[in-house]
C-alpha cells in the first residue's frame, strides 16, 4: 500500500479518540468566563460529544453498508469541523453544550472507519503495526491539541477551539489520496453477524475509558484549584498585636510555626508573611512553596498555592499523550514479550499514575504521574480494537467498532458522573480522594489480571506436558 494512503487513514486517526479533550487545558478559563456553571456543567463540555459519538457511531455502522465509505467520511469531517472550531463564538455555556454536541457527531461519524479503513488494506503484521501507529498518532494528536490548546487558552480561551481547524487537512489528503474500499456483496452481508465478544469488548472499553478520562477531565482544573490543608483550631497570633508585629517584620511569629507543625508542615526561619488583603488573606511563603491563610467566619483556613496556570496542564495532558505515542510504536513486540500479561501490567502502570497523582504537591510529580497512565492507554486501547478486528467478520467489522467506540465514549460521558456520584456516596469530594478511588480500583483489577494471566500460563504448560508424555 502507497504511503499516501496510509498517511491518509493515520491523519483521521489524529482526530478521534482525544478531540473530545482537546480544550481541557481550557478548562478553568471558561469556568471563569461563565461562572454560574458548576464545575459538572463545566467537565460536560468535554464529555457531552462522547454521549452524541455512541448514536452517530452506531449509524455509522449502519450506513457504510449502504453508502461509499469515503462520503460518509467526508461528510463526518464536515461536522466534525464546524462542530469544533464553532465551539469559540459560543455566548453561553448552553451554546457551547449544543455546539459541543455536533462535534460529537462527527467524531461518531468518522470515529469507527478510522479503525476499519486499517482492517480493509491492511493485513497481518502489517495490520498490527498500523494499529500501533494509529494509536501513536491519536496520541500525538493529542500532544498537538493539548500544548496548543493550552498555550491559547492563555490569551483567550476561545482560541483554544482554533486546534480543530486541522481538521482540514486531513479533509484535502482523504479527497485526493483514499480510495474507496472494496464492497461486500449483500448476500455476504446477510450470513454474517457478530459476536456475543464484541458486547463484553464494548463494556471494557467503557471501563477503561471512566478511568482514563478523570485525567483530562479533572486535571487543569486540580492544577489550577488551590487545596485545602488544615482549618487553623488553635490561634496562629496570640493577640492582634503579634499579628501587627510579624507584619512589620515580615516574618511569622512561633504561634503560627507551631500551628503549621502541629498539622504536619515543618516552616523554616527564613519564612515570611504578607497581606494579601487586609482582614481576609496573608501569604505565608516558605522557599518556594505559599500558603495563603483566609478567614472564612471566624476561623482561619490554610490553603496550598494553585500548582500551575492553564498551560502546564496542556503540558502535563500532552506528555501523558506522547507516552502513549512512545507505546504505539513498539506495540507489536510489546504484545510478543508480555502475552497474557499485557492487560494487568498495563492496569498496574495506571494504578502507578493515579496514586502518584493522589498525593502530588508539586509539578513535577504531576509530570512524574501521568506518562504511567498514558503508557496503559497506549497498550489497553490497541489490544483491545486488535481483538475486535480478530473476532468479528469482515463485513460486520465497521458495525463491531461503531459498538465498540460508543462503549469507549459512553465511558467518557460517564466519567465525571461516575465520579461524582462515587464522592457523594463516599463523603470526600475532592480531586485527590478521585484520583485515590480509581488508584485502588485500578490495582485490585491489575491483581486479579495477573492472577488469571498466571492461572491460565499454568493450564498451557500442563496441558503442554500431558500433550508429550
Amino acid at each position: 500500500m502507497s504511503k499516501a494512503l496510509a498517511a491518509s487513514i493515520l491523519s483521521i486517526s489524529l482526530l478521534t479518540i482525544m478531540a473530545s479533550a482537546a480544550v481541557s487545558p481550557a478548562l478553568a478559563k471558561i469556568s471563569q468566563a461563565f461562572p454560574m456553571a458548576d464545575f459538572t456543567t463545566i467537565k460536560l463540555i468535554l464529555t457531552i460529544p462522547s454521549l452524541m459519538i455512541i448514536p452517530f457511531s452506531l449509524l455509522s455502522g449502519w450506513l457504510v453498508s449502504r453508502v461509499k465509505k469515503k462520503n460518509l467520511l467526508l461528510t463526518g469531517l464536515a461536522i466534525y469541523l464546524l462542530g469544533g472550531v464553532g465551539g469559540g463564538l459560543a455566548g453561553s455555556v448552553s451554546q457551547l453544550l449544543l455546539i459541543r454536541g455536533l462535534l460529537g457527531i462527527g467524531i461518531g461519524l468518522i470515529m469507527p472507519l478510522s479503525t476499519t479503513l486499517i482492517a480493509d488494506f491492511f493485513k497481518g503484521e502489517a495490520r498490527t503495526r498500523m494499529m500501533g501507529l494509529s494509536g501513536s498518532v491519536t496520541n500525538l494528536g493529542g500532544v498537538f491539541f493539548l500544548v496548543l490548546s493550552g498555550w491559547l487558552a492563555c490569551y483567550n480561551w476561545r482560541y483554544s477551539f482554533g486546534v480543530y481547524s486541522l481538521a482540514l487537512v486531513t479533509v484535502m489528503m482523504v479527497h485526493h489520496w483514499l480510495p474507496e474500499p472494496p464492497r461486500h456483496t449483500e448476500e455476504q452481508q446477510k450470513t454474517l453477524k457478530l459476536t456475543k465478544s464484541v458486547y463484553l469488548y464494548a463494556f471494557l472499553g467503557m471501563l477503561l475509558m471512566i478511568c482514563f478520562y478523570a485525567v483530562p477531565t479533572n486535571l487543569a482544573l486540580f492544577i489550577e484549584s488551590e487545596q485545602r490543608l488544615f482549618s487553623s483550631e488553635k490561634p496562629m497570633f496570640k493577640n492582634r498585636q503579634e499579628l501587627l508585629d510579624s507584619l512589620a517584620r515580615g516574618t511569622i511569629s512561633e504561634t503560627t510555626r507551631n500551628a503549621f507543625n502541629d498539622n504536619g508542615i515543618a516552616l523554616t526561619e527564613t519564612t515570611q508573611i504578607t497581606v494579601a488583603e487586609p482582614g481576609k488573606i496573608w501569604l505565608i511563603t516558605d522557599n518556594n512553596k505559599t500558603y495563603h491563610v483566609k478567614k472564612e467566619g471566624d476561623i482561619l483556613i490554610i490553603y496550598a498555592e494553585r500548582l500551575g496556570r492553564p498551560a502546564i496542564a496542556g503540558y502535563a495532558l500532552a506528555t501523558m499523550t506522547l507516552s502513549g505515542v512512545l507505546t504505539g510504536l513498539i506495540l507489536n513486540p510489546v504484545i510478543k514479550f508480555l502475552v497474557m500479561f499485557t492487560v494487568p501490567t498495563a492496569l498496574l502502570l495506571m494504578a502507578i499514575g493515579f496514586g502518584l497523582l493522589c498525593s502530588a504537591t508539586s509539578l513535577p510529580t504531576v509530570f512524574l504521574a501521568v506518562p504511567f497512565i498514558g503508557l496503559s492507554a497506549g497498550l489497553l486501547m490497541p489490544s483491545l480494537i486488535l481483538k475486535v478486528t480478530k473476532i468479528a467478520p469482515g463485513i460486520q467489522r465497521t458495525l463491531a467498532m461503531a459498538i465498540v467506540s460508543s462503549g469507549v465514549f459512553l465511558g467518557q460521558f460517564l466519567s465525571p458522573l461516575v465520579l461524582k456520584l462515587v464522592a457523594y456516596l463516599s463523603g470526600y469530594d475532592t480531586f485527590r480522594s478521585r484520583f485515590g478511588f480509581l488508584a485502588t480500583c485500578i490495582l485490585a483489577a491489575s491483581v486479579i489480571g495477573f492472577g488469571i494471566a498466571l492461572s491460565m500460563k499454568r493450564k498451557r504448560s500442563d496441558t503442554h506436558i500431558q500433550q508429550h508424555c
